[in-house]
């Protein structure tokens, strides 16, 4: 599959938002974890650094991808990036299904977690190019956030809920700008649509530690 190109000026956009992305991922994860550490039991709190991981891994990987421009590292460097956003979908599911705490929330966090490794592994070794496979097992991973819908809104505050729901919401607008291909600055776009969303996830994992915590 070719590699799209991207004047200077989509080049900076998209950098920038990256970097924006990076580090306030960076400081928000650090500042949540050190802030939970000592309210939350070890299942959650271990789940909360997972998802840090996760979500700075995928920001990272995708910036990294997207700004070089050498087109020897491009092949490798996109399979790294898309092999972190499986991990970044599995990792977002850990807090809350653990929150959750029933064995229908861990039941969906295996699964999630085995097609999210398998996924990744085919990324890194097998599946050359994006295709239908990738964006199959994307979708899939997905829509199994919906079957957890309801213990979240039964179990967390309605705030919470209504974050995450704006994050899947946020995620499948922005899709409309990474297919928009012909438009100028779509990938710079399409990545901001993905920081908001990453940020409604996050926040909505955030009130919903908080109110298991009950620190406030």
């Amino acid at each position: 599959m070719p590699y799209p190109t991207y004047t200077r000026a989509e080049k900076i956009a998209d950098g920038t938002i990256h970097t924006v992305g990076i580090l306030s991922a960076l400081t928000a994860t650090t500042i949540l974890i050190a802030v939970m550490a000592h309210h939350l039991g070890t299942p959650a709190l271990a789940a909360t650094i997972l998802y840090g991981v996760t979500l700075v891994l995928m920001l990272t990987a995708s910036g990294v991808y997207h700004m070089t421009w050498s087109p020897r590292l491009k092949p490798l460097l996109r399979r790294f990036d898309h092999a972190a956003i499986y991990l970044k979908i599995a990792g977002t599911f850990t807090p809350l299904a653990v929150l959750i705490g029933s064995g229908f929330g861990y039941a969906v966090l295996g699964l999630v977690w085995l097609l999210a490794l398998g996924g990744a592994i085919s990324k890194l070794f097998f599946w050359q190019s994006p295709g239908w496979r990738s964006t199959a097992l994307y979708l899939v991973m997905g829509w199994l956030g919906v079957t957890l819908l309801w213990p979240i809104t039964q179990t967390m505050p309605t705030v919470a809920s209504a974050f995450l729901i704006a994050g899947g919401l946020t995620y499948s607008a922005g899709v409309v700008f990474y297919q928009w291909e012909s438009l100028k600055f779509s990938m710079a776009i399409w990545h901001g649509f993905v920081l908001a969303a990453s940020a409604c996830y996050f926040t909505g994992i955030a009130f919903a530690l908080n109110a298991s915590a009950a620190l406030f």
